[in-house]
């Protein structure tokens, strides 16, 4: 895979470095129509050019998207359970589902182009497939379930519906954890680490960095739930 070792600005940068170092800018390559992949090796000025944009509008949106989507060192273990609820809501969740259209569609470009070299593709995809499916179904039962009991215990005047007790969806949602980190283990394994091929094109390594970037939330997301959230909202119970 491309190792990236100078410091990269928007008059020395091309497409793919970008993409390569800031995955976040991918969307926005999208929304603009800048082709990262084919013309990756193109200056990102010269390609801003050409299609009649900003260089530095679209540079400072890249920038302001990788600071708001940094990871800080914050000490979740003393934010309060509704605050952390609204956390892992707004950044996991939200993550979640803005990230599985994007490596779905990745995944089925590598495997249309590189499934009959590489077989192991079509593995990680079906396992992506089943991972996205266990996500996008696990993610509204904590939303209009769990989350809003344990505020409800909190704040016993906000109205909201109370379950009888909060043991029995925390186990589900246990169980559920279980299943996304097995499956996106296996994708880590059936990926070699997340290693692509020594020649492999951009578009395949984006693939496996947006998978390990998506292990990593994931990972997190769930220590925030099982390790943090739900010890506070059984002791709450």
């Amino acid at each position: 895979m491309t190792t990236i070792e100078h410091t990269l600005t928007m008059e020395n940068a091309s497409v793919a470095e970008i993409a390569l170092r800031y995955p976040q800018s991918i969307s926005i390559f999208n929304r603009y129509n800048l082709d990262y992949c084919c013309n990756g090796k193109r200056s990102f000025t010269q390609l801003c050019q050409k299609a009649n944009l900003d260089a530095e509008t679209v540079w400072a949106e890249i920038m302001a998207k990788q600071e708001n989507t940094t990871n800080h060192q914050l000490v979740f273990e003393n934010w309060e359970p509704s605050l952390l609820i609204d956390y892992i809501v707004h950044h996991h969740h939200t993550y979640v589902r803005d990230s599985i259209p994007q490596l779905q569609a990745l995944l089925n470009k590598v495997c249309q182009v590189h499934g009959d070299e590489h077989p192991e593709l079509e593995a990680i995809r079906e396992e992506f497939n089943e991972l996205a499916d266990e996500l996008i179904h696990h993610l509204p039962k904590e939303e209009n379930i769990l989350f809003p009991a344990i505020k409800a215990m909190i704040d016993k005047s906000a109205g909201r519906p109370m379950l009888h007790s909060v043991h029995a969806p925390v186990a589900v949602m246990e169980d559920e954890h279980e299943t996304a980190g097995r499956l996106i283990k296996s994708i880590r394994a059936t990926s070699n680490n997340y290693t692509p091929p020594a020649k492999a094109c951009l578009s395949y390594q984006l693939t496996y960095k947006l998978l390990q970037e998506f292990e990593s939330d994931l990972m997190q997301h769930i220590h925030l739930e099982n390790n943090i959230l739900f010890p506070k909202a059984l002791a709450l119970a």
